[in-house]
């Protein structure tokens, strides 16, 4: 399996020369996978790697690798937090009042079988999710692009200098 994995990853390092479209690949993939919208993510992918010129299967590899199940409820955990912290410790200022009608029925829907209030004070808020996932997105893919660069500069050189051996 690790045999697998380490060809396919060699595959896509070597179909791609440019570390800094490596390095931006997987970054924007990153930044696509943090964010939450789960149902638009293939399509932005392909419509991002378009406009800008990118891998799209670099950035396809990154979406599925870093949002699968097992990652996706931390990541709408934390970006959840950051804009509830943003707004309501920081700013101050209350967003429920301007969910959508959909928003506050779930609200009281589920609020009928679980305590939501003790959770997440009033309810769920949907501009606390979205403003946070995009922010909490931005906090882990823009600090990854210089970080990937280095790393992809180096492996493609190590496998250059193999394949020339």
């Amino acid at each position: 399996m690790f045999a697998f994995i380490k060809r396919y990853l060699e595959r896509l390092l070597l179909s791609e020369r440019s570390s800094q479209k490596l390095a931006a690949s997987f970054s924007v993939g990153t930044f696509i996978a943090c964010t939450p919208t789960i149902p638009f993510q293939t399509p932005l992918l392909f419509v991002v790697s378009w406009l800008f010129g990118l891998n799209a299967a670099i950035m396809f590899s990154a979406v599925y690798i870093i949002n699968n199940p097992f990652t996706m409820i931390p990541i709408y955990i934390i970006g959840y937090a950051i804009g509830a912290w943003f707004f309501e410790r920081l700013l101050h200022i209350s967003l429920m009042p301007y969910n959508p009608a959909w928003v506050t029925k779930f609200n009281a829907f589920i609020s009928k079988y679980i305590a939501i209030e003790k959770y997440l004070g009033s309810g769920f808020c949907l501009w606390y999710l979205l403003f946070g996932g995009f922010l909490f997105a931005l906090l882990v893919s823009v600090p990854m692009y210089p970080l990937l660069k280095y790393v992809c500069d180096r492996l493609i050189a190590q496998l250059e200098k193999r394949k020339t051996l």
